[in-house]
C-alpha cells in the first residue's frame, strides 16, 4: 500500500511504502470501518418490525415525509388513525406519489413539484405502499409505506 507524504522542510511530495504489520493493520481497520458504516440503516427504512408489529415508531397528529430527489424520508412510517400525513417535495426534481393496490392517496406530478406539499388524513387502519414513478418502481427506488394503526 502506498501513501502520499510531504517533506515539511522542502515542501516536496513523495510516495512511501507502508511496511509490515502496522500498515496492514491500519489498512484492515479502515476497511472494516467502511464496511460496518455501510451496514447501518439511517432512518428505519428496513424490513424489521417492532415488537408490537409496527414497521416504525408510532406517530400521531401531523406526520412529515420528505421527497428528497430520489428517496422518501422516512421510507416507512406508522401513524395512528386520524393522523395527517404531509409529504413535502424538498428536492430539486418533480415527483409523484403513486398508490400500490388499495392505497387511498395519490399526488400527480402537476401538484407535487419542488416546494409543493401534499396532505392526506389517514382514517383507515392498514398498510399502504406507494412510490414515485419518475424515480422508481413498485419494488425499488423511491418507495414508501404508511402503516395506520388504531389509536
Amino acid at each position: 500500500m502506498y501513501v502520499e507524504s510531504r517533506d515539511v522542510s522542502s515542501g516536496r511530495a513523495g510516495r512511501g511504502r507502508v511496511e509490515g504489520r502496522v500498515g496492514a493493520g491500519l489498512f484492515l481497520a479502515l476497511a472494516m470501518g467502511v464496511l460496518v458504516a455501510g451496514c447501518g440503516d439511517d432512518d428505519g427504512g428496513g424490513a424489521a418490525s417492532g415488537a408490537d408489529g409496527t414497521i416504525a415508531p408510532v406517530q400521531s397528529g401531523q406526520v412529515e415525509i420528505q421527497a428528497i430527489d430520489n428517496a422518501f424520508r422516512p421510507e416507512e412510517a406508522t401513524v395512528v388513525a386520524g393522523s395527517d400525513v404531509v409529504w413535502t417535495n424538498r428536492g430539486r426534481n418533480d415527483h409523484n406519489i403513486i398508490p400500490i393496490d388499495d392505497t387511498p392517496f395519490r399526488a400527480d406530478v402537476d401538484v407535487f413539484g419542488p416546494g409543493d406539499e401534499y396532505r392526506f388524513t389517514m382514517d383507515q387502519p392498514g398498510t399502504y405502499r406507494y412510490y414515485c414513478s419518475i424515480h422508481g418502481s413498485q419494488d425499488k427506488g423511491m418507495i414508501g409505506t404508511i402503516q395506520v394503526v388504531e389509536g
